[in-house]
């Protein structure tokens, strides 16, 4: 198969988004103020906010004005965002985030740094990538 692009509908994602459960992670939909509180905790981690270029503000209070922001696009209905949280520590060790973009639906795995490089965007992303693609509307690009 070749190279393809996936687009969707603009407008509201899914309602209701489920719970997935993978072998390591539980990955959980997230409420708009437990977004803002996570996301704002979360991007405060320098190597984490180092990868992320459109966190142009690097600062606390670039992290509270992002985390804001996806709490209010949760909260309009406009993103999704899942807190994956780690069955051995049962501690939330990150996000999984869909919102719409001007090519369709991006979808990012955020983690805090000490967990780069152990497989957590592959485990817990696939899950909630699998069903917004059976949740809304994709066409293939061409």
């Amino acid at each position: 198969m070749g190279l393809q692009s996936a687009t969707a509908q603009l407008g509201m994602l899914p309602g209701n988004p489920p719970r997935f459960d993978t072998e390591r992670f539980i990955v959980v939909p997230l409420r708009p103020e437990k977004v803002r509180e996570l996301l704002e905790v979360l991007l405060c981690d320098p190597p984490l906010a180092e990868q992320l270029p459109w966190l142009a503000d690097k600062s606390a209070d670039g992290a509270r004005s992002e985390a804001l922001l996806a709490s209010l696009q949760c909260a309009a209905g406009t993103a999704i965002v899942w807190g994956i949280v780690e069955r051995a520590r049962s501690a939330c060790i990150g996000v999984v985030i869909a919102r719409h973009s001007l090519e369709g639906v991006d979808v990012e795995v955020l983690c805090a740094s000490q967990f780069f490089g152990q497989g957590v965007a592959d485990e817990a992303g696939e899950p909630p990538m699998a069903w917004l693609g059976d949740a809304i509307e994709v066409t293939l690009a061409p």
